[in-house]
């Protein structure tokens, strides 16, 4: 718990007991955010001064799991206790945050090491499930919203590369997999508990993680045109799995606008089914919409710009990439544009109607 909201839990005590009245003085912080990131950096400085320390006292650490992973794991431990007492110290927080980044390392080092023995196959995924794991521990056990974003992104990664390593079918999964993910962690970090209060950091790592992945796996294998040397029929496959979750997102997001009658919300749903119909060879457009509308439907401004700019992003590649002469290009654009203006009337309709 911070400082602040203990003192908020000590005042809302003293006002069930009569002792004082009316609201919570505002305790904040009066370091200046140019002195904060100054100490931030500072303590980032230190602690890769303490990965060298442990380089330069091994020699051989990147090939010595033996010593790599209790050295990893010393950090770890060393970085749970510092970020327990931190409690509003940038220095010790950042610092805590850093050495458990170099912890983790340590330790991925060392699977990486184990699996290269003989003997050991699936090396990759030995290493990624260990990364993963120890990332996913370290989320649950380090508090500070930072620590626990850059901990989610490490566990999205691993979950992506999880997936892809190797020749399984699972790696043409990888998207859809992480868009789920990415959806039941923000749907769940609505809801009023300790568990939501968790879970935005990880939601972010798994947004951010999803949309550059996806602009990389599309590359790789050339979704967009159709060009592709895979098995087709798992293509289709993993992009009609992503087509459910606009029109889940947008039935949501009506759900939660009390302007919106029964009506209004079926044709959110519709609407949403049919842009993701139309898109679905495009898997990107629709991730990158349904993240604006999560930001929406929550109130997140920032959520709301990024998934702006991965829509804006993703539909210039894909209109670009579209084999097709201009004048149909311009078509496609002209129908998208009475698309976009038979939503508005219908919103003003509904909205109006509900309201009157």
């Amino acid at each position: 718990m911070s400082l602040d909201a203990r003192a908020q839990s000590l005042w809302q005590r003293l006002t069930q007991a009569g002792v004082v009245s009316g609201d919570a003085p505002d305790i904040g912080d009066d370091t200046p955010w140019y002195l904060a990131a100054l100490i931030g950096v500072s303590a980032w400085i230190a602690a890769l001064f303490f990965f060298g320390f442990f380089l330069t006292l091994f020699d051989d650490l990147y090939r010595a799991p033996a010593l790599a992973f209790p050295i990893g794991a010393a950090c770890c431990t060393v970085a749970w206790l510092l970020l327990r007492v931190a409690r509003g110290r940038d220095f010790i927080e950042q610092f805590a945050i850093a050495t458990s980044l170099v912890g983790q390392l340590l330790i991925g080092m060392a699977f990486g090491e184990w699996g290269e023995r003989p003997g050991g196959d699936d090396h990759w995924r030995l290493v990624w499930t260990g990364v993963g794991a120890v990332a996913a521990l370290m989320y649950a056990i380090g508090r500070p919203p930072m620590h626990r974003f850059l901990c989610g992104v490490i566990v999205a990664v691993a979950l992506l590369c999880l997936c892809v390593v190797g020749d399984e079918p699972s790696r043409y999964f990888a998207i859809p997999l992480l868009a789920w993910a990415m959806f039941a962690a923000w749907w769940r970090s609505a809801a009023h508990d300790r568990l939501a209060v968790a879970l935005p950091p990880l939601a972010w790592a798994l947004a951010l993680v999803l949309l550059v992945s996806t602009w990389f796996v599309a590359r790789a294998y050339d979704m967009v045109t159709g060009r592709i040397d895979s098995p087709r029929d798992l293509l289709l496959i993993a992009d009609l799995l992503v087509v459910p979750l606009l029109p889940l997102c947008a039935y949501w997001l009506a759900s939660r606008q009390p302007a919106l009658d029964a009506r209004g919300r079926v044709f959110a749903l519709a609407f949403a089914a049919g842009f993701a119909l139309l898109l679905w060879r495009a898997p990107g457009v629709s991730i990158g919409v349904t993240i604006a509308l999560i930001g929406f439907a929550l109130h997140r401004p920032a959520l709301l710009a990024v998934g702006l700019l991965g829509t804006a992003a993703y539909l210039f590649d894909y209109y670009y990439h579209l084999q097709l002469t201009l004048l149909e290009k311009s078509a496609w654009l002209a129908a998208a544009g009475v698309a976009v203006l038979a939503v508005r009337w219908a919103h003003v309709r509904f909205a109006g109607r509900a309201t009157a």
